[in-house]
């Protein structure tokens, strides 16, 4: 297994594209807003709104994809876990965290406009912030380009630290949506590890 193995652009088109044009997904599960998702590893909400299908779960992570109000636009709400590599500094993690993200961003298809990574200390173990806004010049199932833009939080797991995971919330659309940053961090602070958070939103 690769460390820092996710492909956090490439997965967010395949998340979004799930929902995309007029061909429904193979399978997918009707979820109620803020539904509860337990496990071992953490434990995860749904977005806390309306329409949401879950379309993706494993062992490695958990996805979930709204429609919009036209054809173009979409959701996408997606946990994904790595495994990563020792770090000593919140410093050295930012740098891991994005060299990933920068390789593993196709260049050819989608534009990237803004990339920023932050540390944080808003958890009780090593986080990274990460907000990006592309353009996807060539959506699946819809006329492009569209503009897609991402918040999210990538965090080094305090129980089990030879992994890390990624907690994503994304719009793609002709425009940019509004209320984007309120329903991400929403979304965001709903993902808890057992005994490390004090509270879920």
């Amino acid at each position: 297994m690769k460390y820092v193995e996710i492909v956090v652009v490439t997965a967010l088109i395949t998340l979004l594209g799930a929902c995309a044009g007029t061909t429904e997904p193979k399978k997918t599960i009707s979820v109620s807003p803020g539904q509860k998702f337990t496990g071992s590893y953490i434990n995860v909400a749904a977005p806390n709104s309306n329409g949401w299908q879950l379309i993706q779960s494993s062992s490695s992570g958990m996805a979930f994809s709204k429609l919009g109000e036209t054809a173009e636009e979409t959701f996408g709400a997606q946990v994904q876990k790595f495994s990563l590599a020792p770090t000593t500094t919140l410093e050295e993690l930012e740098a891991l965290i994005k060299q990933s993200v920068d390789k593993d961003t196709n260049r050819s298809r989608f534009d990237v406009q803004q990339s920023y990574f932050s540390h944080t200390s808003e958890r009780k173990y090593p986080c990274i912030t990460h907000h990006s806004i592309v353009q996807d010049k060539a959506p699946i199932g819809v006329n492009g380009p569209l503009r897609l833009e991402a918040h999210g939080l990538y965090c080094r797991h305090p129980k089990q630290p030879e992994t890390g995971f990624a907690i994503i919330y994304s719009h793609r659309g002709k425009e940019a949506y509004p209320n984007l940053l309120t329903e991400a961090v929403s979304f965001i602070q709903s993902v808890q590890v057992e005994g490390f958070e004090t509270s879920a939103k």
